[in-house]
Order: structure tokens, then C-alpha cells, then sequence
């Protein structure tokens, strides 16, 4: 009888420890998810090519500060390098005898449109833990929205 009831404890302890792990790792899963969203939500933001009086620029430094509240240390893009989804790439080159090059508002506008649904996704994975870091996400989408008001 004892040793059947040290068994059934023993593998109680076993399945708590299996249950924490498992928990760790979806949480890992979860947070790395995040993380990527967010970075997609920046790359998109900072890559866009219209101004909107400034308020692009803080939306991004508003995701930047939630990365960095998340405590993942986001690398800033190297000056004179746009950043994009494979990496950077070197920026676009005008000649003396050409005017620089920009993209039309209506591209930046997308780009903007996708940082803020990628936003709005990730409002919906912080938690009550991570009250400033929502915050920031919120900021940034209240920024979005100012600069697509802008025409």
C-alpha cells in the first residue's frame, strides 16, 4: 500500500513539474510571437517613406519603447540602412542629376495600415503584467491614426 502511494506521488510531482515546463515553453512561444509582431509593427513604420508631421516617427518610437519594456533590447537601424523583412538594404541612391525618389503617400499609407492591424493584434497578447508596455502600443496606435488623418 505504501509503495503504491509513493508511486501515485511521485508521479503527481512528475506531471506538476511536466505541467510547469510545458506552461514555461508556451509562454516562451507566446512572448517570442510578440516580440516578432512588434518588430514587424516597427520595421513597417520606420521603413515608411512620408513624414506625417512627425507623427510616424513617434508611433515607432512608441513600439520601440514597448520592445524595450518587454525587455528585448531592439537593435536601431544603422544610419544610412532601411531596415525591411529580410534584414537592411542599402538606401536608394539619387544621382546629381536626379530628384530623390519617394514613394507615393498612398504606399506609406498601407505600410501604416499594416503596423497598426499588426498593433492592434498585439494589444490583444499583453497582459495585465505589462501595463506600460500596453500603453505604448495604445500610443502608437493613437499616433497611426493622427498621421492617416494627414493628407
Amino acid at each position: 500500500m505504501r509503495r503504491n502511494m509513493s508511486c501515485i506521488i511521485g508521479l503527481l510531482f512528475v506531471m506538476f513539474f511536466v505541467g510547469l515546463a510545458s506552461t514555461a515553453s508556451a509562454k516562451e512561444t507566446a512572448n517570442a510571437e510578440l516580440i516578432q509582431t512588434l518588430k514587424s509593427a516597427h520595421r513597417l513604420l520606420v521603413s515608411a517613406d512620408y513624414d506625417y508631421e512627425g507623427h510616424r516617427a513617434k508611433a515607432a518610437k512608441d513600439v520601440r519603447n514597448t520592445l524595450e519594456e518587454l525587455g528585448h533590447h531592439h537593435k536601431k537601424a544603422q544610419p544610412g540602412l532601411t531596415p525591411n523583412k529580410g534584414g537592411v538594404v542599402p538606401p536608394k541612391v539619387a544621382h546629381a542629376s536626379q530628384e530623390k525618389m519617394h514613394e507615393p503617400q498612398a504606399t506609406s499609407d498601407a505600410q501604416l495600415r499594416e503596423a497598426q492591424q499588426l498593433l492592434q493584434g498585439a494589444l490583444t497578447q499583453l497582459n495585465v503584467r505589462h501595463p506600460q508596455a500596453t500603453a505604448n502600443v495604445k500610443a502608437a496606435i493613437a499616433e497611426i491614426n493622427m498621421a492617416l488623418a494627414i493628407k
